[in-house]
């Protein structure tokens, strides 16, 4: 059960810690003000782009996959919207577990295969909300956007995002050696056979083995590139949700122009998702508002304007809608969180079984030299 999941009750204690920390930043009255003057005409379309953007998040999710497996497009966007609604009311970002089970149960694909390419999808996230940060702030800071101080000095912003630099190019560089270097697989199995044989050390090397066909897309630069070329539209249209609810608030009128407004939503897409990428609180709740609301008050937006808009942000615009669609799917298909997670019987084909092109099917791990 849920309520008896000890990891559970950590995560919902991490966000209520971060929410009183917010709370205590700012005041009741003015975040009150800042929602009734709000402008709730642009909500309905920032809501709608954000489908939009996990609409190419399938299309991404495809080419992922498409080494192993040719899936329609539509076949997976139900899949994608449903471990979402997980990701958000399930503490440790067990949506992604159920994403790859779910995704194994509809289609009887492998599932730790699919939970590789949901790695490779986590990792490009975090590269490209890293290249629109670097891309944003120093122009913001050249611009002198950085003015307004903060509650939170530079020397923090900066060893923050030096720390999210190493924590994702360095698992992009991890799973890449473990896709295309022999070598680094033969570790990885001798790290495995620590594990004693009555503790399932060889399901344990049988699941890295199929993990490492689903790292097949990470083969070659080229490919690189074109996941890094997926991302874009997928972050640009989640962004464009930031940037219309910011209409919403009015925040686009404490800036110059509309050009330095779209940089302080890059930058923000950026920090606020970047914040949420380590499973330490549900649905990134805490977290996301937190940094959110931090990031605008350095660029000079008053502490409970930038708080009412980062809250509404997070829960009315991203966090609502995709978990009453994946709420929604879950009840037509009669489906169970049980089921969600592994705890029903899913199907975990051999890859022999998978329909793929070519890789190292059938092979142990052994044989991979």
């Amino acid at each position: 059960m849920l309520l008896t999941n000890w990891r559970f009750w950590l995560a919902l204690v991490v966000s209520a810690l971060f929410m009183l920390l917010l709370l205590y930043q700012v005041d009741l009255g003015e975040i009150r003000s800042a929602l009734l003057e709000a402008n709730y005409l642009y909500v309905a379309p920032a809501i709608a782009l954000y489908f939009v953007a996990v609409y190419f998040r399938s299309v991404r999710w495809r080419y992922l996959l498409s080494p192993l497996r040719t899936f329609p497009v539509n076949r997976l966007y139900p899949v994608i919207v449903i471990g979402y609604m997980a990701n958000n009311l399930l503490p440790a970002r067990l949506g992604e577990l159920a994403r790859s089970y779910y995704l194994a149960r509809r289609e009887n694909f492998n599932a730790s295969a699919a939970l590789a390419t949901i790695a490779v999808e986590r990792v490009y996230d975090g590269v490209t909300l890293l290249a629109f940060a670097a891309v944003s702030a120093p122009i913001l800071f050249m611009l002198g956007q950085f003015d307004g101080g903060g509650g939170v000095s530079r020397t923090a912003w900066i060893l923050v995002g030096g720390l999210m630099v190493v924590l994702f190019l360095g698992a992009l560089v991890f799973l890449t050696c473990l896709a295309v270097v022999p070598r680094f697989l033969n570790f990885v199995q001798w790290c495995t056979n620590v594990i004693p044989a009555r503790w399932g050390r060889n399901q344990v090397q049988s699941l890295v083995l199929t993990f490492v066909e689903g790292l097949k897309v990470l083969s070659s630069p080229r490919q690189h590139l074109a996941l890094f070329v997926f991302s874009l539209p997928v972050w640009l249209l989640e962004s464009s949700t930031y940037y219309l609810v910011g209409y919403a608030f009015g925040i686009d009128q404490l800036f110059s122009s509309v050009w330095v407004f779209l940089l302080v939503v890059l930058l923000l897409t950026a920090t606020s998702n970047l914040a949420t990428s380590l499973p330490t609180a549900i649905g990134g709740i805490g977290p996301f508002e937190v940094v959110a609301q931090q990031t605008l008050l350095a660029l000079g937006v008053g502490a409970s304007v930038g708080a009412a808009y980062a809250g509404f942000v997070h829960l009315i615009a991203l966090w609502l809608p995709v978990n009453l669609a994946g709420l929604a799917l879950v009840w037509k298909q009669n489906l169970s969180i049980k089921e969600l997670t592994g705890g029903g019987e899913i199907p975990e084909p051999p890859l022999e079984q998978i329909d793929q092109p070519s890789g190292r099917t059938g092979q142990s791990m052994e044989d991979v030299s």
